[in-house]
């Protein structure tokens, strides 16, 4: 991946400013992002990571969040379409919804079965867009389309959410994913992990927020995720099983966002699927004390958990069903939702917080 480098000079264009106010800005704010090297002419940054410094400071940065876990079944689709929904409907925010997941249960979540698999067959979900990336090594031209994917206004909440919008997966990307790892490119060909980057880069800037719902892998497709993504997120059963792959997550992140060269940031870990028993206590205890990494020889920091925590509740399965007719949040999600809602806030302060 070929990093842009820019100086303070370059710097200054792109905010409109003097290169006094960048210097400025360098002693004044703490999240101002350090160069990445000095050379003689001066310091120089990565130039997507200053873009969106600037971007955040003017208020008009998109934030782009994975929720990653590397177990199934933790709640990890359910928590990243409801904090997408109550940022739409309740905040009044601009949400795309990318479903990286195979298994398309954000997909079916949001729009109807039929809907679906009439797109899918047109080549209009994420598999597509991946697929064309290996018929392009023996010269067939491209099938997908961004707009036409998009699917507009979704969710089962008021028969659609108008500033709510989806990018839908596939179970093809299952196959997709192993041809595109193994194939081979020509040189004038892109990393295959910018792949849903350069298909992006027209949309990114109409929306407040990009949710991602990333298979339970670190693979291509999650890394694919990651190379846009701001931050994560990662729900979690407070239980053994689900918290094991944690380490393991925020260690790989780390490294790629160091292959990147620029930030990707832990937001928390939300615990999911909650019951009152002795285990979910004592690991809830652990989490809350940042114990998780306790006795890894490793630097890295437990991402906080979140205050908001999500119960096992039967609504918020049935919440699920897209053919559920289930209108509003409180019928949908049931008692969950106040702790979806407050999640959601929880979200959005972290994601406007200085990063340090």
């Amino acid at each position: 991946m070929e990093t842009k480098l820019v100086g303070i000079s370059e710097i200054a264009e792109l905010a409109g400013v003097t290169r006094q106010a960048v210097n400025n800005w360098r002693g004044r704010y703490e999240d101002f992002p350090n160069p990445v090297q000095t050379l003689q002419s001066g310091p120089v940054w990565n130039r997507e990571v200053i873009e969106q410094w600037v971007k955040q400071k003017a208020g008009r940065a998109t934030q782009v969040i994975s929720f990653i876990n590397l177990k199934g079944g933790v709640g990890k689709t359910t928590t990243a379409v409801a904090v997408a929904e109550v940022l739409a409907k309740v905040h009044r925010k601009s949400v795309l919804f990318i479903d990286l997941d195979p298994q398309t249960n954000a997909t079916i979540n949001l729009m109807k079965e039929e809907e679906w698999q009439k797109r899918d067959e047109a080549g209009q979900t994420l598999a597509q867009l991946f697929q064309d990336r290996v018929a392009a090594t023996v010269g067939q031209p491209p099938r997908f389309s961004l707009e036409h994917s998009i699917v507009r206004q979704v969710s089962t909440i008021d028969g659609g959410i108008s500033r709510l919008d989806l990018l839908p997966s596939s179970i093809k990307l299952i196959n997709v994913q192993e041809k595109v790892s193994a194939a081979s490119f020509a040189d004038d060909y892109k990393d295959p992990r910018d792949i849903l980057k350069a298909a992006l880069e027209p949309a990114i800037e109409r929306y407040d927020y990009i949710i991602i719902d990333c298979p339970p892998s670190l693979g291509l497709v999650t890394k694919n995720g990651l190379r846009i993504s701001t931050s994560y997120v990662i729900p979690t059963i407070p239980d053994i099983l689900s918290t094991w792959g944690i380490f393991q997550i925020v260690d790989n992140v780390h490294k790629f966002a160091g292959e990147l060269r620029r930030p990707i940031h832990a937001l928390g870990i939300v615990a999911t699927k909650v019951q009152s028993n002795s285990l979910h206590e004592r690991v809830l205890g652990d989490l809350k004390a940042g114990r998780l990494f306790d006795g890894k020889k490793t630097d890295l920091k437990q991402p906080p958990l979140f205050e908001h925590r999500i119960k096992q509740h039967v609504k918020t399965a049935t919440g699920a069903d897209s053919d559920a007719n289930l209108r509003t949040f409180r019928y949908k999600y049931g008692e969950t939702y106040e702790s979806f809602e407050g999640l959601t806030r929880e979200i959005i302060a972290r994601c406007n917080a200085p990063k340090v």
